[in-house]
């Protein structure tokens, strides 16, 4: 918010900026206006372009404001400053969706399995509820049953109940790297 502070409380003050989609990456110019604490407002004909989470850049600055859009009416988007800025960047490169799949994880040896469930997931990763996880090394393998082949999975990160898991669909769970892509698009389709 620092960097539009000369703008705020001020009835009339306008500026250009460019705003970055954190989502999407899109990166569209906008006129922002209405600055408060609290937020502001952004005008731009490709609004629509934009997601919830930006960053909003004033000038040749090469720091940016974080925020949220909480509306979108025409081309006119209403915009806050959220209070803890490090809950507005979802690190993940892709939207989960909420799922609830059942799920076998096993080292790539087979000796530790555990059952457990998938609660969201994405293209290129996951979330399982399980325990024992910590009993895993940072590689396993997921064996999905409606899926014709396992997928290998690499923790990003763990606890005690749940774990969120990168995957690598065109890796063989049995290093044969002779299996046909298509088959991972497949898979892909079904999650």
């Amino acid at each position: 918010m620092e960097l539009l502070a000369h703008l705020q409380d001020k009835e009339g003050a306008t500026e250009e900026v460019m705003v970055v989609d954190l989502d999407n990456l899109t990166c569209v110019s906008a006129v922002v206006s209405n600055v408060s604490q609290w937020g502001c407002q952004l005008r731009s004909d490709k609004i629509s372009e934009l997601r919830k989470n930006i960053a909003i850049r004033v000038g040749n600055n090469t720091r940016m404001t974080k925020a949220q859009i909480l509306a979108v009416k025409g081309e006119t988007g209403a915009v806050v400053f959220p209070k803890n800025e490090q809950s507005v960047i979802d690190k993940r490169r892709e939207r989960r969706n909420n799922v609830s799949i059942p799920v076998k994880i096993t080292d790539k040896e087979g000796i530790t399995e555990v059952s457990g469930t998938i609660v969201d997931a994405g293209q290129n990763g996951c979330r399982i509820a399980a325990k024992g996880l910590s009993e895993f090394p940072d590689q396993v393998i997921l064996h999905v049953p409606r899926f014709d082949r396992p997928v290998i999975g690499e923790f990003a990160w763990r606890n005690a109940t749940s774990g969120g898991l990168r995957l690598n669909w065109t890796a063989d769970s049995n290093d044969d790297q002779n299996e046909d892509e298509d088959d991972g698009a497949e898979i892909r389709a079904n999650v």
